[in-house]
């Protein structure tokens, strides 16, 4: 991993076990984004194929992924069912947030994060994420815990139904 992502890893691992780790990753994301070196080193990384290809960091309390998204790339509504701080370096992400309603979803609100610029979401928060620009959107996302172990749900995008989360039903790019 390149020094510049490590030393995000290195002081998002001390801050998870602060008293507001949450707010102080915040603080730490908002950082990385203003930096260009971050975006660079996100750049830099190959061979990412699959969700778990993006993490640069996973343990039992902490997830960090490192992606560049592709232009027109959208994820269904999914949850994550631990806090999140996304971090946006380049570009734009925009995030669309549902709450339940019966048995599928209902629109509570959306927000655009654009660089340089973090989002913090709830444990509980359901929401679905696009890149609308023609460029490649360069982010961090860290999780205050295992992403890739915690029971998680997508709902169908067309019919919002509830389902167990797998990432090849959540994510598209467009022409793909």
């Amino acid at each position: 991993m390149d020094d510049v992502l490590a030393g995000v890893v290195d002081r998002c691992r001390a801050a998870v076990t602060g008293a507001d780790p949450q707010g102080e990753i915040a603080v730490i994301l908002l950082e990385a984004a203003k930096n260009p070196a971050v975006a660079s080193a996100i750049v830099a990384r190959e061979g990412l194929f699959t969700l778990e290809d993006l993490a640069i960091h996973r343990s039992d309390d902490l997830t960090v992924l490192a992606a560049s998204i592709p232009p027109g790339f959208s994820a269904a509504p999914h949850n994550h069912n631990i806090w999140s701080v996304v971090s946006v370096c380049q570009g734009q992400e925009d995030n669309r947030f549902f709450e339940r309603d019966g048995d599928g979803l209902k629109v509570a609100g959306e927000v655009s994060v654009v660089a340089p610029g973090v989002l913090q979401n709830a444990a509980e928060a359901i929401h679905s994420i696009g890149n609308p620009l023609e460029t490649p959107l360069l982010a961090l996302h860290v999780y205050g815990g295992d992403l890739f172990a915690t029971p998680r749900s997508n709902w169908d995008p067309d019919t919002h139904k509830e389902i167990p989360f797998a990432w090849e039903k959540v994510s598209s790019a467009s022409g793909s």
